[in-house]
């Protein structure tokens, strides 16, 4: 019996899902300022608030005027990659905004540098300034890998998602309906990083980053090789080799694969 009312609930959770609403306020069609809001039972979940990195001021934020800021209940940072939280700081110093946010600790530690860092080189442009960032690290709660909070009714559950120290998957379920929400996600080991979690309850709705969904890459291993070689003839030849990093976190990898190639 228990077992048949289980089941039943789950389909009654189906068949709702045509109640949740899930808006874009950006990267809904574009690479860049991450921002989705997920509303079901009366509950709103904001997920991510990023910039776009191609923008400059105020057009790079997401939209946020399209929504009742002052109505969200929560916002979850997976990482601190600028297209995922660098509106943090508009959001909680700018906008009406009076919700909980949550993000892990290495993600707070490491948000604090680099919008610290964003603010002092935006200029005349700048959405924000180094007060709005150390006003924003009293607002912004930590939450660990693996650790279940409850905030008004709403269960938030975060897993690793790989890709970058601190970043995490956030899992929600609201009256009984769970919603994954990945941000940049890796399932392949790195060698500073784990892969991503593969959470032990099955999700209703996934709502999952897909920047390089249509594209196919090559082998890893190929990749690596052609990387090293190229860079051990520039060096032996007597060059030099200076290496454009697309974001943090990255650096970190590549600088193990070359210890490792020169280990060899």
């Amino acid at each position: 019996m228990a077992k048949r009312r289980a089941t039943q609930e789950l389909v009654d959770v189906v068949d709702d899902l045509s109640s949740v609403r899930i808006t874009p306020l950006g990267a809904g069609q574009e690479v860049g300022r991450s921002c989705i809001i997920m509303e079901y039972q009366g509950k709103r979940v904001m997920f991510d608030c990023g910039i776009h990195p191609g923008l400059q001021g105020e057009n790079s934020l997401p939209f946020l005027t399209n929504e009742d800021l002052d109505e969200l209940d929560v916002a979850l940072i997976t990482h601190f990659h600028l297209d995922h939280c660098a509106a943090v700081p508009y959001l909680l110093c700018h906008t009406t905004f009076k919700g909980r946010i949550f993000m892990t600790h290495p993600t707070k530690a490491i948000f604090y540098t680099l919008l610290s860092d964003f603010a002092n080189l935006s200029g005349e442009d700048a959405l924000f300034s180094k007060k709005d960032v150390e006003a924003c690290m009293d607002r912004i709660e930590v939450v660990d890998f693996d650790q279940t909070i409850l905030v008004d009714g709403i269960k938030i559950t975060p897993y690793r998602a790989g890709h970058v120290l601190g970043a995490a998957m956030f899992m929600v379920e609201v009256a009984g309906m769970r919603c994954l929400y990945t941000g940049d996600y890796s399932r392949v080991t790195d060698r500073h990083l784990s892969a991503a979690d593969m959470p032990p309850v099955t999700p209703h709705i996934v709502i999952v980053e897909s920047t390089y969904g249509t594209q196919l890459h090559g082998p890893r291993e190929t990749r690596e090789r052609l990387f090293t070689e190229s860079i051990a003839r520039t060096v032996r030849a007597g060059g030099r080799v200076l290496l454009p990093i697309v974001a943090i976190g990255r650096a970190q990898e590549l600088l193990l694969l070359l210890d490792e190639y020169w280990a060899r």
